[in-house]
C-alpha cells in the first residue's frame, strides 16, 4: 500500500477538513462543562459582561479571547480558535513521525478529536502544548540535552497556564522520564515549568494582587473533583458505565495491542507515561481529558501498524465519530438541551426532538426585552446561586446595570460575608503551652460595589425568585420578573 500523499489523498484530507468545520461551527453545541469559566472572564475583559465573575479555571484562557469576542460579539471565536489547535495537533502528530501518512489519517479520524471541536475549552490548546513537551522530553531522554528539557518544562508551564489539569500529567511525565536522571535536572525541569507559567502569574497579580492565585486555587479543586468525586462524582452505575465505555472508545483500538513485553522495553517510559495518565482519568472518567493523550498514543502507533490494522483502526474510527459527533448534528436543526455523546446515552429515552427555539434562545430574548422595558437597572437573580451568570452569558446589550446573585444579596441582607470557612485545630492531649491552628474559606469580595439597597427588581428562571419581599409582576417565556415591596 502506498501511503504517500498523491492527489486523491490530498482531496480526501481536504473533505475531512471541510466536514470537521462544518459540524463545529454548524451546531449549536458549544460544551457542557465549564463553559462560563472561560466565556465569562472574555466576556467581562471586553467590557459586555454585565455582572461579576463568579469564579474561573482558566483567567489566561478567557482573557486572551478577549479581542475575538469584542471583534465578533458572541463566542464562535472559542470555536475558531478550537479548530486550530485541533490542526496544529493534526499537523504536529504528521510532522513528528517524519510526515508519515498513516499517522496523518490516525489523528485526523481520531473520534477525540471531532468529540472536542465543537467545545469552548483550554484542553486543545493545552494539549497541543503537552505534545510538544513530550517531543522534547523524549528528544532530552536520548540526548540528555539540556535546550530539550527546556522547551519541555517552558511547554508544560504554558500549559498549565491555561489549563490547570496539565499538572497531574506533567507529574507522571516527569516522573517517567525523570526517575533516573540527575536530580540537578529535575529541579531545571520544575524551574522550567516555573518560567513558562509567568504569563498567569503576570495576570493573578494584574487582577488578585497575588501571583500563585489561579495555581492555588485550581490545584485544590482538581484535588477535590479527582480524588473525592467533586462535582463529578457519579452515583449511578450506568452512568459510570457509559462513561467508561466512551473512554476506552476514544482511545485507538490497537493502541492495546502494543501492550507486549516488546513494545514495552522500547517505549518504557512513554508507556509508563500513559498508564499513570489513564488510571488517573478512569477515576473519574470524561472523554475530553483523552485529547492530551491520544495524540501521543498516535505518536507511538502510527509507523507501527500494518496494512491490515491501519485500514481496520481507520473503519472502527469512522464508526466511532458517527457516534460521537451525532448529537452534535442534531443540535444544527433541533434542540436536545445542549448534549454531547455521555449525557446523549444517558438521556436517549427521555429525548424528544424539538425544532422550536431553546430555552438558551428564549432565556435570551426575555432579557432583551426586560432590559428594554426596565432599562439601566440592577436585577437580583434567583432562585440558584448562579443563575445570575446564564443571564449575563447570554445577554449582549448594554441596557442592563448589573446581574446580583441572590447568595450576595442575601449576605447583604444579613449584613455577612461569609461563604465558607473550615478551621483545623488538633487539640493536645498534654500540657502544651501552644496549640497551632489552621482556617480557610471564601468570602464574598471586600472591594464590593454593588449597591444593593437601590434593587429594585429581581429576575427567576422559574416561578420562584427566592424572596419574600419581592412579588410577580410580569411572566415571559422563560423568565419571570419580581418587584421589591417596599
Amino acid at each position: 500500500m502506498n501511503f504517500t500523499i498523491n492527489f486523491k489523498g490530498k482531496k480526501l484530507v481536504l473533505i475531512a477538513i471541510f466536514l470537521l468545520i462544518a459540524i463545529t461551527l454548524s451546531t449549536h453545541y458549544f460544551g457542557s462543562v465549564d463553559i462560563g469559566d472561560y466565556t465569562d472572564p472574555a466576556k467581562f475583559f471586553a467590557g459586555k459582561y454585565a455582572a461579576k465573575i463568579r469564579t474561573s479555571h482558566s483567567y489566561l484562557f478567557g482573557f486572551v479571547h478577549t479581542p475575538l469576542v469584542s471583534l465578533i460579539n458572541s463566542f464562535i471565536g472559542f470555536k475558531i480558535t478550537s479548530i486550530v489547535f485541533l490542526f496544529l495537533i493534526i499537523y504536529s502528530v504528521y510532522r513528528i513521525n517524519n510526515k508519515d501518512i498513516k499517522s496523518l489519517w490516525l489523528i485526523l479520524l481520531s473520534p477525540i478529536v471531532w468529540y472536542m471541536a465543537p467545545w469552548i475549552s483550554p484542553i486543545q490548546l493545552s494539549s497541543f502544548l503537552l505534545l510538544w513537551a513530550y517531543y522534547f522530553i523524549d528528544k532530552y531522554n536520548k540526548t540528555s540535552k539540556l535546550s530539550s528539557l527546556f522547551y519541555s518544562g517552558m511547554l508544560i508551564g504554558l500549559s498549565f497556564a491555561f489549563w490547570n489539569t496539565i499538572l497531574f500529567f506533567s507529574i507522571f511525565l516527569a516522573l517517567a522520564f525523570l526517575y533516573d536522571k540527575k536530580l540537578l535536572h529535575v529541579f531545571y525541569f520544575i524551574f522550567f515549568i516555573f518560567i513558562g507559567s509567568i504569563p498567569v502569574m503576570v495576570l493573578d497579580i494584574f487582577l488578585f494582587n497575588f501571583a500563585f492565585y489561579t495555581a492555588i486555587k485550581n490545584i485544590m479543586s482538581s484535588i477535590v473533583i479527582i480524588f473525592f468525586g467533586g462535582i463529578y462524582n457519579q452515583a449511578q452505575n450506568s452512568s459510570m458505565i457509559i462513561r467508561l465505555l466512551l473512554v476506552f472508545l476514544s482511545i485507538p483500538i490497537y493502541f492495546w495491542s502494543f501492550f507486549n513485553i516488546k513494545f514495552l522495553k522500547e517505549n518504557k517510559k512513554t508507556m509508563i507515561f500513559l498508564f499513570l495518565s489513564i488510571v488517573l482519568i478512569l477515576i473519574t472518567p470524561q472523554i475530553r481529558y483523552i485529547l492530551a493523550l491520544v495524540p501521543i498514543m498516535t505518536v507511538l502507533i502510527g509507523r507501527k501498524l500494518t496494512k491490515v490494522q491501519f485500514k481496520r483502526q481507520i473503519i472502527i474510527s469512522v464508526i466511532m465519530i458517527s457516534i460521537f459527533v451525532l448529537p452534535y448534528i442534531i443540535q444544527i436543526q433541533y434542540d436536545i438541551s445542549e448534549k454531547e455523546i455521555t449525557e446523549f446515552l444517558m438521556d436517549i429515552n427521555s429525548i424528544r426532538l424539538s425544532g422550536e427555539a431553546s430555552q438558551k434562545d428564549l432565556i435570551s430574548k426575555d432579557i432583551k426585552q426586560i432590559a428594554e422595558e426596565f432599562p439601566n437597572q440592577t436585577f437580583v437573580v434567583g432562585p440558584r446561586a448562579d443563575d445570575y451568570s446564564l443571564l449575563a452569558r447570554y445577554y449582549w446589550g448594554s441596557n442592563v446595570k448589573e446581574f446580583v446573585s441572590i447568595q450576595d444579596y442575601e449576605l447583604w441582607e444579613k449584613n455577612e460575608s461569609i461563604l465558607f470557612e473550615k478551621k483545623f485545630m488538633p487539640i493536645p492531649n498534654i500540657r502544651d503551652r501552644r496549640q497551632i491552628w489552621i482556617a480557610g474559606g471564601i468570602n464574598k469580595n471586600e472591594n464590593d460595589d454593588t449597591d444593593y439597597e437601590s434593587i429594585k427588581y429581581g429576575i427567576s428562571i422559574g416561578e420562584n425568585l427566592g424572596i419574600s419581599n419581592f412579588r410577580l409582576i410580569k411572566q415571559y417565556s422563560e423568565l419571570y420578573l419580581w418587584e421589591k415591596i417596599i
